[in-house]
């Protein structure tokens, strides 16, 4: 019965997470009147609005084939894709950590970076907003459960918080510092500052020392992301932000399966 529970909430968080990948960037662009609450979903090429039973998560993507009932024109997969990943993930969380605070931090931590990394990927745009609320949840992790540098912080005999303060100086400046150097000799920007933030958040949350080993991660998914993007788009520009965040979870996979000892005595 909790199974059949929280399947509900993650489908349902991953509708929502739809919504905050399609309007966010409507918000900021666009003079109309739009919020993440108004106006009601519709359908994006015939504008109708859509019946209680097609805002179903899952269900409603299914029922209909993946296709608006009413002018049948096709839904983007990326709607049910966003459902079916925050299902399976927070299922994976609950069940690796048991109903408790760190399952939940754990799944809120999750479900801000994935929309980070599609807004970054598909816009280019890291919302101050989540980047902000990113390193306030991480640093409320660690601070009161331990998330991921209750060790580490003990080891140096200090504090969580003040780990997690380090942790932010050294993502942020770090990248900071390569933007200054690259605009003194070119005159423009080379990183955006959404992307400082961002990694000031992953070091707020894992601390300075695996920062590196996040960033050599995240700079080959980077790499990755941009060839991909380079079959469909003549810019140059690389969601560096969406690498990051693939480093991280690449960071996060090898940690739980305890590999990140052995990789760095490699």
């Amino acid at each position: 019965m909790h199974e059949f529970i929280l399947s509900i909430v993650f489908l349902s968080i991953g509708s929502f997470s739809s919504v905050l990948i399609y309007r966010l960037p409507l918000m900021e662009s666009s003079k109309k009147e739009i919020n993440l609450f108004y106006p009601r979903s519709h359908c994006p090429q015939c504008k109708h609005t859509l019946s209680n039973k097609n805002l179903i998560p899952l269900i409603g993507y299914l029922l209909n084939y993946g296709k608006c009932s009413f002018c049948n024109h096709k839904i983007s997969f990326i709607y049910l894709m966003n459902e079916a990943i925050h299902l399976l993930v927070g299922l994976s969380i609950f069940h690796y950590f048991g109903f408790s605070e760190i399952a939940l931090f754990s799944y809120i931590i999750f479900t801000l970076l994935y929309v980070l990394l599609i807004l970054d990927f598909k816009f280019f745009y890291l919302p101050l907003s989540l980047n902000i609320l990113f390193i306030f949840i991480s640093l409320i992790s660690n601070m009161f459960f331990g998330l991921f540098i209750s060790e580490q912080s003990s080891y140096f005999n200090i504090t969580p918080a003040l780990y997690s303060f380090y942790g932010f100086m050294v993502g942020f400046l770090s990248l900071w510092l390569v933007n200054a150097v690259y605009k003194f000799f070119t005159k423009k920007d080379g990183i955006g500052g959404g992307d400082f933030i961002l990694f000031g958040g992953i070091g707020t949350l894992i601390g300075p020392f695996y920062l590196p080993l996040v960033l050599l991660f995240g700079s080959l998914s980077s790499l990755i992301i941009y060839l991909m993007l380079k079959k469909k788009s003549t810019s140059d520009e690389i969601p560096l932000g969406s690498g990051l965040i693939c480093g991280f979870f690449v960071y996060v996979f090898l940690s739980f399966c305890e590999l990140i000892d052995n990789l760095i005595v490699l």
